[in-house]
């Protein structure tokens, strides 16, 4: 009588299972969880381009992601560290008063002004393409505020609002002036009383809480049938 037999080892057969669990199933997660990352940082992004005029390329790639490893499953999108001061976008994304910059402090202290200063924003003859204020033309104040008595015959001084009527046009708001000999005062800052207010405009916490759930689960669906399709019991 001829006879055949098969015995399984199915403590063995585990053994290799769970090797497999330890080492695919993780390397599967964190791959669906950069690739979700990636995403989330894009979405993010053309957020900003649409909610911002012209925003530049800092904005733009302000925020980036913290990868995810086997061994530590965490996943971070976050927004990149400012070296001094307050982020801006913070302000974006709760709408509120504006942080106070350097070059107001800086102005505070150097230009003898009666009035509340705690904001300025730049004229037509010192704004730059998006408005911002030129650094070239803060020197010149500043340095036309320390020596006031150039050769030029060029000044500048500060003055308050409706301090100057006499010479004609709106004058709302305290501003730092330039005049030449005795010609018109040529306004080149606004000084305001109060900070300006931003309404919210982005809203980072609830775009990704809208599309990374979405996501995680198309990306671990495919990187899981990618893990056992390539796994090996050993």
């Amino acid at each position: 009588m001829f006879s055949f037999e098969m015995k399984g080892d199915t403590a063995k057969l585990n053994r290799k299972l769970s090797n497999m669990v330890q080492t695919q199933i993780p390397f599967a997660t964190s791959k669906a969880m950069n690739e979700t990352g990636k995403f989330l940082v894009r979405i993010n992004k053309n957020d900003m381009k649409r909610k911002f005029t012209n925003a530049n390329a800092y904005t733009l790639n302000a925020f980036y992601f913290q990868p995810a490893k086997k061994r530590n499953l965490v996943m971070t999108v976050r927004r990149k560290d400012k070296q001094v001061g307050k982020h801006y976008l913070e302000v974006q994304d709760k709408g509120g008063l504006r942080p106070r910059k350097g070059v107001e402090k800086r102005f505070e202290r150097e230009i003898p002004y009666n009035g509340i200063f705690r904001a300025m924003t730049p004229t037509s003859r010192t704004g730059g393409s998006k408005n911002n204020i030129l650094m070239s033309q803060v020197n010149k104040v500043s340095a036309g505020i320390k020596q006031p008595y150039s050769k030029s015959g060029v000044r500048y001084f500060a003055a308050g609002p409706h301090s100057l009527g006499k010479f004609g046009g709106g004058n709302k708001t305290g501003g730092i002036y330039r005049v030449t000999g005795k010609g018109k005062p040529q306004k080149m800052f606004h000084i305001l009383d109060h900070m300006p207010r931003y309404k919210k405009k982005t809203d980072f916490h609830g775009l990704m809480n809208k599309f990374a759930s979405k996501h995680m689960k198309l990306m671990l669906k495919k990187t899981m049938k990618q893990a056992l399709r390539t796994a090996k019991l050993r």
